[in-house]
Protein backbone atom coordinates (compact mmCIF):
# COMPACT_ATOMS: atom_id res chain seq x y z
CA UNK A 1 0.00 0.00 0.00
CA UNK A 2 2.60 2.36 0.84
CA UNK A 3 4.21 1.57 -2.69
CA UNK A 4 0.87 2.14 -4.48
CA UNK A 5 0.78 5.81 -2.43
CA UNK A 6 4.08 6.79 -3.24
CA UNK A 7 3.80 6.08 -6.94
CA UNK A 8 0.72 8.13 -7.31
CA UNK A 9 2.48 11.04 -5.28
CA UNK A 10 5.51 10.76 -7.83
CA UNK A 11 2.92 10.89 -10.69
CA UNK A 12 1.25 13.67 -9.29
CA UNK A 13 4.76 15.70 -9.01
CA UNK A 14 6.12 14.98 -12.22
CA UNK A 15 3.01 15.63 -14.40
CA UNK A 16 1.12 17.89 -12.17
CA UNK A 17 3.79 20.87 -12.96
CA UNK A 18 2.86 20.91 -16.93
CA UNK A 19 -1.41 21.09 -15.39
CA UNK A 20 -1.46 25.22 -15.39
CA UNK A 21 -0.12 25.29 -18.56
CA UNK A 22 -2.22 22.92 -20.38
CA UNK A 23 -5.70 24.97 -19.17
CA UNK A 24 -4.04 27.86 -20.17
CA UNK A 25 -3.58 27.05 -23.34
CA UNK A 26 -6.52 24.50 -23.89
CA UNK A 27 -4.11 21.75 -25.18
CA UNK A 28 -5.67 18.28 -23.76
CA UNK A 29 -8.82 18.71 -25.72
CA UNK A 30 -6.57 18.67 -29.14
CA UNK A 31 -3.94 16.49 -28.10
CA UNK A 32 -7.16 13.97 -27.50
CA UNK A 33 -8.10 14.30 -30.50
CA UNK A 34 -5.02 13.68 -32.21
CA UNK A 35 -4.57 10.15 -30.01
CA UNK A 36 -6.67 7.15 -31.00
CA UNK A 37 -5.59 4.54 -28.05
CA UNK A 38 -4.17 4.62 -24.42
CA UNK A 39 -2.85 2.42 -22.48
CA UNK A 40 -2.81 2.96 -18.97
CA UNK A 41 -3.46 2.11 -15.00
CA UNK A 42 -5.77 2.75 -12.37
CA UNK A 43 -5.25 2.99 -8.71
CA UNK A 44 -6.02 5.56 -6.01
CA UNK A 45 -8.21 5.81 -2.29
CA UNK A 46 -10.50 3.50 -3.29
CA UNK A 47 -10.08 -0.71 -2.28
CA UNK A 48 -10.84 -2.23 -5.88
CA UNK A 49 -8.22 0.08 -7.37
CA UNK A 50 -5.79 -0.11 -4.57
CA UNK A 51 -5.53 -3.82 -4.46
CA UNK A 52 -6.03 -4.60 -7.98
CA UNK A 53 -4.24 -1.56 -9.54
CA UNK A 54 -5.83 -2.53 -13.07
CA UNK A 55 -4.76 -2.09 -16.17
CA UNK A 56 -6.45 0.85 -18.41
CA UNK A 57 -7.27 0.88 -22.65
CA UNK A 58 -9.23 3.69 -23.72
CA UNK A 59 -10.30 4.54 -27.68
CA UNK A 60 -9.62 8.98 -26.37
CA UNK A 61 -12.18 11.69 -28.19
CA UNK A 62 -12.06 15.61 -28.07
CA UNK A 63 -15.61 15.41 -26.31
CA UNK A 64 -15.87 11.75 -25.49
CA UNK A 65 -13.94 8.83 -24.37
CA UNK A 66 -14.50 5.11 -24.33
CA UNK A 67 -12.09 2.69 -22.32
CA UNK A 68 -12.40 -0.91 -20.67
CA UNK A 69 -10.56 -1.44 -17.19
CA UNK A 70 -9.25 -5.08 -15.82
CA UNK A 71 -7.35 -6.01 -12.79
CA UNK A 72 -7.13 -8.22 -9.66
CA UNK A 73 -5.31 -8.72 -6.19
CA UNK A 74 -5.31 -9.82 -3.10
CA UNK A 75 -5.51 -8.25 0.55
CA UNK A 76 -4.04 -10.65 3.66
CA UNK A 77 -5.26 -10.10 7.05
CA UNK A 78 -5.84 -11.50 10.73
CA UNK A 79 -8.11 -12.24 13.24
CA UNK A 80 -9.48 -14.16 16.18
CA UNK A 81 -11.74 -17.27 15.46
CA UNK A 82 -13.81 -18.51 18.49
CA UNK A 83 -14.39 -22.63 18.28
CA UNK A 84 -17.55 -22.80 20.57
CA UNK A 85 -17.06 -27.08 20.10
CA UNK A 86 -13.79 -26.81 21.75
CA UNK A 87 -13.99 -23.95 23.85
CA UNK A 88 -10.67 -22.28 22.34
CA UNK A 89 -9.62 -19.39 20.31
CA UNK A 90 -6.87 -19.03 17.90
CA UNK A 91 -5.56 -17.07 15.09
CA UNK A 92 -6.50 -17.23 11.63
CA UNK A 93 -5.30 -15.99 8.55
CA UNK A 94 -7.00 -15.20 5.79
CA UNK A 95 -7.06 -13.87 2.15
CA UNK A 96 -9.44 -11.65 0.09
CA UNK A 97 -9.45 -11.91 -3.45
CA UNK A 98 -10.57 -9.03 -5.79
CA UNK A 99 -11.04 -8.96 -9.48
CA UNK A 100 -13.06 -6.24 -11.70
CA UNK A 101 -13.69 -5.66 -15.30
CA UNK A 102 -14.91 -2.16 -16.16
CA UNK A 103 -16.50 -0.53 -19.05
CA UNK A 104 -16.22 3.39 -18.56
CA UNK A 105 -17.01 6.62 -20.56
CA UNK A 106 -15.63 10.38 -19.90
CA UNK A 107 -17.84 13.18 -21.17
CA UNK A 108 -15.34 16.39 -21.45
CA UNK A 109 -16.68 19.87 -20.76
CA UNK A 110 -13.88 21.68 -22.03
CA UNK A 111 -10.34 21.36 -21.94
CA UNK A 112 -10.04 19.06 -19.34
CA UNK A 113 -12.85 18.77 -16.73
CA UNK A 114 -14.82 15.56 -17.12
CA UNK A 115 -18.18 13.92 -15.99
CA UNK A 116 -16.93 9.87 -15.72
CA UNK A 117 -19.20 6.99 -15.33
CA UNK A 118 -19.63 3.37 -16.10
CA UNK A 119 -20.61 0.05 -15.37
CA UNK A 120 -18.82 -2.02 -13.36
CA UNK A 121 -18.20 -5.80 -12.28
CA UNK A 122 -16.41 -6.58 -9.29
CA UNK A 123 -15.73 -10.06 -7.58
CA UNK A 124 -14.89 -10.66 -4.13
CA UNK A 125 -13.67 -14.35 -2.55
CA UNK A 126 -12.82 -15.41 0.58
CA UNK A 127 -11.38 -18.74 0.36
CA UNK A 128 -11.03 -21.28 3.23
CA UNK A 129 -13.22 -18.61 5.29
CA UNK A 130 -13.05 -20.28 9.43
CA UNK A 131 -15.66 -18.96 11.48
CA UNK A 132 -16.46 -21.31 15.29
CA UNK A 133 -14.45 -24.00 13.51
CA UNK A 134 -16.47 -24.57 10.16
CA UNK A 135 -14.55 -23.18 7.08
CA UNK A 136 -16.54 -22.12 4.03
CA UNK A 137 -15.29 -20.25 0.56
CA UNK A 138 -17.62 -17.36 0.05
CA UNK A 139 -17.48 -15.49 -3.39
CA UNK A 140 -19.56 -12.14 -3.94
CA UNK A 141 -20.29 -10.66 -7.27
CA UNK A 142 -21.69 -7.40 -7.46
CA UNK A 143 -22.28 -5.20 -10.58
CA UNK A 144 -22.73 -1.36 -10.38
CA UNK A 145 -22.87 1.77 -11.32
CA UNK A 146 -20.23 4.10 -11.40
CA UNK A 147 -20.01 7.80 -11.56
CA UNK A 148 -17.89 11.00 -10.42
CA UNK A 149 -16.35 13.99 -11.44
CA UNK A 150 -12.60 15.37 -12.34
CA UNK A 151 -9.84 16.27 -14.82
CA UNK A 152 -7.81 14.61 -17.02
CA UNK A 153 -4.63 16.05 -18.86
CA UNK A 154 -3.47 15.12 -21.87
CA UNK A 155 -0.26 16.08 -22.85
CA UNK A 156 1.64 16.29 -26.64
CA UNK A 157 4.25 13.76 -25.89
CA UNK A 158 1.43 11.59 -25.51
CA UNK A 159 1.11 10.73 -21.68
CA UNK A 160 -2.27 11.38 -19.87
CA UNK A 161 -2.73 12.05 -16.45
CA UNK A 162 -6.45 12.11 -14.60
CA UNK A 163 -7.73 12.59 -11.66
CA UNK A 164 -11.47 11.64 -10.32
CA UNK A 165 -11.70 13.42 -7.46
CA UNK A 166 -14.74 11.37 -6.47
CA UNK A 167 -16.25 8.52 -7.51
CA UNK A 168 -19.28 6.92 -6.39
CA UNK A 169 -21.61 3.97 -7.36
CA UNK A 170 -25.02 1.93 -7.28
CA UNK A 171 -25.67 -1.05 -6.60
CA UNK A 172 -27.51 -2.64 -9.86
CA UNK A 173 -26.99 -6.03 -8.80
CA UNK A 174 -25.73 -8.74 -6.31
CA UNK A 175 -24.71 -12.40 -6.45
CA UNK A 176 -23.50 -14.71 -3.25
CA UNK A 177 -22.24 -18.45 -2.97
CA UNK A 178 -21.23 -19.72 0.10
CA UNK A 179 -20.07 -23.48 -0.11
CA UNK A 180 -19.64 -25.20 2.71
CA UNK A 181 -16.57 -27.15 3.14
CA UNK A 182 -15.43 -28.86 6.32
CA UNK A 183 -16.26 -28.71 9.95
CA UNK A 184 -19.71 -28.79 11.42
CA UNK A 185 -21.88 -26.73 9.83
CA UNK A 186 -24.99 -25.04 12.16
CA UNK A 187 -27.72 -21.99 11.05
CA UNK A 188 -25.27 -19.97 12.93
CA UNK A 189 -22.15 -20.43 11.11
CA UNK A 190 -23.98 -20.18 8.23
CA UNK A 191 -25.79 -16.85 8.85
CA UNK A 192 -22.34 -15.62 10.06
CA UNK A 193 -20.71 -16.75 6.71
CA UNK A 194 -23.54 -14.90 4.58
CA UNK A 195 -23.22 -11.50 6.68
CA UNK A 196 -19.57 -11.50 5.47
CA UNK A 197 -20.43 -11.02 2.20
CA UNK A 198 -23.73 -8.61 2.85
CA UNK A 199 -21.42 -6.45 4.55
CA UNK A 200 -20.15 -4.98 1.15
CA UNK A 201 -21.86 -2.05 0.08
CA UNK A 202 -21.37 0.00 -3.64
CA UNK A 203 -17.83 0.59 -3.89
CA UNK A 204 -16.93 4.31 -3.91
CA UNK A 205 -13.19 6.56 -3.88
CA UNK A 206 -11.38 9.95 -3.66
CA UNK A 207 -8.31 10.80 -5.63
CA UNK A 208 -8.23 8.13 -8.37
CA UNK A 209 -5.40 8.68 -10.38
CA UNK A 210 -5.44 7.02 -14.17
CA UNK A 211 -1.85 7.72 -15.92
CA UNK A 212 -0.77 6.55 -19.25
CA UNK A 213 0.31 6.75 -22.95
CA UNK A 214 -1.53 7.29 -25.74
CA UNK A 215 -0.54 6.41 -29.49
CA UNK A 216 -2.09 8.01 -32.76
CA UNK A 217 -1.11 10.58 -35.32
CA UNK A 218 -0.35 13.85 -33.37
CA UNK A 219 -1.82 16.90 -32.45
CA UNK A 220 -5.52 17.65 -33.28
CA UNK A 221 -5.23 14.75 -36.04
CA UNK A 222 -1.80 16.63 -38.03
Amino acid sequence: MKKKICLMSFVAVFWGGTVFAQEAEGESASNRLGQILRIGQKSGMHLMYSTSTPIVLEFPGEVWTMGFASGSGKYDYTYSDYNSSTGNTSSKSQSINFSLSELNFRFYIGNSFNIPFGYANYKISYPDWVYSGVTYDIDYSITQLNYGIGNEWTYDWGGYLGIDWYQGGNILSEEITVTHKSGTETSTTLAKAKETSTDIEAFSGTFVITFGFGFGWGEGGE
